[in-house]
Order: structure tokens, then C-alpha cells, then sequence
């Protein structure tokens, strides 16, 4: 990963500091399963000796005074790597389910700003397996490099060699003290406002230029007018509690491609047609007519160049999609679904809602700090589903193959349901992180993803015999792979060790 860190937070990256209430966390992360069993000290070895590739999880947060400018990354003097993995215990013989509440209980409650916002939590007792919860707060990581340091924590076949130790041992800056902080932020702010201003004259300058952003944001706009307007309520729209639920729907990535090579559209497009069957089915089953009903999804969207994957912090857009529960059929539920992602793309509006993004560089912090606390029933979409393309190939911790990769997302205002949707291996998961009091049975929604699913692909004649479900649950514990002192493994046709979502997959989330 990219080791040139930027010292302030973006206005963004600030933003999910500042909305943060314990009920509404903002921490992103996933549950991953690995063959074999390992305890708590083999995991803090590996980390450990990842970490000087890894320094901004050495990094805490200061707040300067009077928030003159956004926070700040400082190294922090007092970390301790054990103060950052946890070891649970769940009951012997687990099964999916029981798994997936201790998943959930881990991923609850806030980080603690006073260290790294960081944890990885061991979960011990899945049979033949080990499970890790991550936390990380949105403030460090979106999805693409929350992906990106999954990578850096992995090999790409068994080992038990551990990487090159760094040169120098690392030896933490001392935190600045009040007025030195309130000097570097102030300057800091200066220097930001200046460039904000100075770029916006010379901007007016070049009529072409000013003229060619107007009407893009006249057309993004004109695309997201109809979202201005409250969308439909459901049971899972109303504020949420401390609680959490989670639970997960897996699919094969060759068969979803090849439903969409029968019906058309993008991978993303099934995704999201199957998403929008499954809820339907689920408002049914809880007693919520969907018949004529049209949600919609916030969906998160990379603006992260390749050049820039390994940076951390967001860079994010959003584009807000519908969701056409209320239609039965699925192959035209799937039409819909993406004639309205076509036009919401030439329409340009994940560019444009970045380019607005871009004005939050002139909103005092405090001010965006003080208006971040203010009630504010968000009513404007009723989900949010990212989808983040991971690696195609199986990684490793040490010698443990990585079986399973379950995302969890960011349940917050009014938004009871994440759906998290991540690619690896030759599978897609979607992973519905949810309120446990608005949605107390989420495998019953995962059940309806299913078979939203099984509609769509039996409408494209497409058959797959891969099982539905974990991996890790589908046989007995396997035994865990020896290393083996051969090169890595051939990848994907035209993968990169990092290879994701391919050309088919233009819409990539982030969060």
C-alpha cells in the first residue's frame, strides 16, 4: 500500500467523525472464514509483521482546537498491536446462523477514538475453521482500500515465511502539543482556502471549461430530480437501535455472468435486480404489499483511479438507483433495472455528486461539525447497496486459505438494511448488515435473495450446481494446505493478483 499518507482528513473522510452516534456507527468491515484453526497470537504475529506497510493503523485521530480546520492523523505513541485483536469464543459446532450473531455482536459499538480506529475480532469455534470480524472506521478506508489492505495482510499461496522486517524499527512522533496543533491547522486551513478560491477564479476564466461542467451538472441533476423527493417507507426505514443483525446470500460469479451474457445488462445490474426481487418478497412475507412499488438505493461509486488504489481514505461518489420491488417478473424487473442504471450514467451523476463533494472544502469544519449534530430524518433513499469488487483468486493468512469473504456495512438514519455485495473467488456475496429490531429474521431475507436468484437464473436457462451458502458450512473441515515452495498460482484469465470486477462491472462501489 501506498505509504505517502495525507496528515489532515479530507472534508469527507471528516464527515463520518462527525455523524458518528453510538446507534449509527461508522465503521465498514467484513467477517472472513479461513481453513483451519489458529488462536490469537499466530494472527498478532502476522499482523505485526505487516504493520510497517501498514502505518496509518499506528495513527490516531486529533481534534484541533475550536475545529479550525478537520482533524488530523498523528502517530500514536501508546499503540500496542494487542490492544487491537480480540479472541471470542462462540459455542462448538457452529452453524451458520450462530456464527453470523457473533459476527454481529463483534461488529456492534464504536471504536475508540483514542487509538487507531481498528479491530480485528478472532471468533473461535466455527468446526475446521477461524473467523475474523475487521472494524475500520470509514474515516480511514472506503471499500476499494479496505480491499486494497486485505491484500497487504494476504499471500497468495500457503506460507509460513513472513515478510522482509523494515530497515528501521518504527519510532512514533510525539503528539503536538494544544498551540502547535492550533498553528499547523490554522496554516493548513489557510493554504486550503486559498487554493479553493484561487482554482475557482482561474476557472472562470476558461468559459469552455465552466460551461462544459454547467451542463453536466444540469443533466446529472435533471436524472436525480425525481429522488429529491421522500421515497416510500418500508419496516426497515425508521431509526435505529444499538442492535445488529447479519446475514448473507452467496452466488456463483460465473453463473451471474453468464445470466447476464442471456439477458443482458451488467453483473451490477443482476445484482441489483436480484436485490430488488428479494426485498419484495421479504415486505411480502412481512406483511407490507410491494405490488407498484419503486425503493431506491444510495449505491457508493469508486472515483479511485488505478494509480490510486492503495491510498486510503474515500474517494467516493454515489448514484441513486431504483429498485423495482414491485415488479414480479424478473426478467423485466431486470430491464428496468438496467435501463435505469444506462440512463443514470450517461446522465453523468456520480461524477456530478463528486463534483458537488468538492464544495465541502469551503464549509468551515465547525460549522459542518455543529450541522452533523443536528436532527435530521434522512428520508431520501431506503437502502444502500455497494458493490466492491475483490480479488478473484484465493488469498492467504500464513498457511489458512481465505474460504469465505462476508462483508458487513454501515447501518445508520433511517436505514435499517446494508447491502454489502463483495466478489472473490469465483463468488458473490451479499452481505445484509441490518438493525435486529427493524429486521429481527435477516435469513429470512437472505432465503428470499435466494430465490430471487434462482427466478432470475431459471429465466435465463442457466444452470448452477455450485451450493447456495458459506463455503466453510458446505462439507466437513478440510485439512489445512502445507506450503509448498512453487510460484503463486496462475491467476484468472486477465486478472492482476488484485483483479476484481472486469468491463462488465463499470459500476464499482466503495463503502
Amino acid at each position: 500500500m501506498a505509504t505517502e499518507l495525507n496528515r489532515f482528513l479530507t472534508p469527507l473522510d471528516a464527515t463520518f467523525l462527525y455523524v458518528e452516534r453510538p446507534n449509527e456507527t461508522m465503521h465498514i468491515g467484513g467477517c472472513m472464514v479461513y481453513e483451519g484453526e489458529f488462536s490469537r497470537e499466530y494472527m498478532v504475529e502476522q499482523i505485526a509483521a505487516r504493520m510497517h506497510l501498514l502505518p496509518r493503523y499506528r495513527q490516531r485521530v486529533l481534534f484541533p482546537p475550536f475545529l479550525v480546520s478537520h482533524p488530523v492523523w498523528a502517530d500514536d505513541p501508546a499503540f500496542d498491536l494487542e490492544n487491537h485483536v480480540e479472541e471470542v469464543w462462540i459455542p462448538e459446532d457452529a452453524d451458520h446462523q450462530v456464527l453470523a450473531r457473533a459476527a454481529a455482536e463483534a461488529y456492534s459499538g464504536m471504536l475508540d477514538r483514542n487509538r487507531p480506529l481498528w479491530k480485528g475480532i478472532l471468533l473461535r469455534g466455527v468446526p475446521g475453521h477461524t473467523a475474523v470480524v475487521w472494524k475500520i472506521h470509514h474515516a480511514m478506508v472506503d471499500g476499494v482500500s479496505g480491499v486494497d489492505l486485505s491484500m497487504v495482510l494476504s499471500d497468495l499461496s500457503p506460507t509460513d515465511e513472513l515478510p522482509e522486517p523494515p530497515a528501521e524499527t518504527w519510532a512514533p512522533k510525539p503528539l503536538p502539543d494544544s498551540l502547535s496543533l492550533l498553528q499547523e491547522a490554522m496554516q493548513h486551513r489557510l493554504g486550503e482556502l486559498s487554493r479553493s478560491w484561487s482554482d475557482s477564479a482561474f476557472d472562470a476564466m476558461r468559459p469552455n471549461r465552466m460551461a462544459d461542467r454547467m451542463r453536466e451538472m444540469v443533466t446529472a441533476s435533471t436524472a436525480t430530480l425525481p429522488a429529491a423527493a421522500p421515497a416510500p417507507r418500508t419496516i426497515f426505514n425508521r431509526p435505529v437501535s444499538k442492535e445488529r443483525g447479519f446475514a448473507w446470500a452467496q452466488f456463483s460469479f460465473p453463473a451471474m455472468r453468464a445470466v447476464k451474457s442471456a439477458l443482458g445488462g451488467t453483473v451490477n445490474d443482476v445484482v441489483l435486480t436480484v436485490l430488488a426481487g428479494g426485498i419484495g418478497r421479504y415486505l411480502r412475507a412481512r406483511g407490507q404489499d410491494p405490488k407498484g412499488l419503486e425503493l431506491r438505493a444510495m449505491c457508493p461509486v469508486s472515483m479511485r483511479q488505478e494509480d490510486e488504489r492503495g491510498q486510503l481514505g474515500n474517494l467516493v461518489s454515489n448514484m441513486i438507483a431504483p429498485l423495482f420491488v414491485g415488479v414480479d417478473d424478473p426478467v423485466e424487473r431486470l430491464g428496468k433495472e438496467r435501463d435505469a442504471m444506462n440512463r443514470l450514467k450517461k446522465a453523468g451523476q456520480a461524477k456530478a455528486f463528486y463534483q458537488m463533494t468538492q464544495f465541502g472544502e469551503r464549509v468551515p469544519p465547525l460549522m459542518a461539525a455543529i450541522g452533523a449534530t443536528m436532527p435530521f430524518s434522512q428520508t431520501l433513499f431506503n437502502t444502500v447497496s455497494t458493490n466492491v469488487p475483490g480479488p478473484m483468486i484465493p488469498l492467504y493468512f500464513g498457511r489458512h486459505k481465505l474460504v469465505d469473504w462476508l462483508p458487513l456495512g454501515i447501518v445508520s438514519n433511517n436505514i435499517g438494511l446494508f447491502a454489502a455485495i463483495l466478489s472473490y473467488n469465483q463468488r458473490i456475496t451479499l452481505g445484509m448488515t441490518v438493525d435486529a429490531k427493524l429486521i429481527p429474521d435477516p435469513w429470512r431475507l437472505a432465503g428470499c435473495l435466494e430465490e430471487s436468484y434462482a427466478e432470475l437464473r431459471e429465466a435465463a436457462g442457466v444452470e448452477d450446481e455450485e451450493p447456495l451458502g458459506a463455503r466453510c458450512f458446505a462439507s466437513a473441515a478440510p485439512a489445512v494446505e502445507a506450503p509448498e515452495e512453487t510460484a503463486a498460482p496462475e491467476l484468472v484469465a486477465g486478472s492482476e493478483p488484485d483483479a476484481t470486477s472486469g468491463p462488465d462491472d463499470p459500476l464499482r462501489g466503495a463503502a
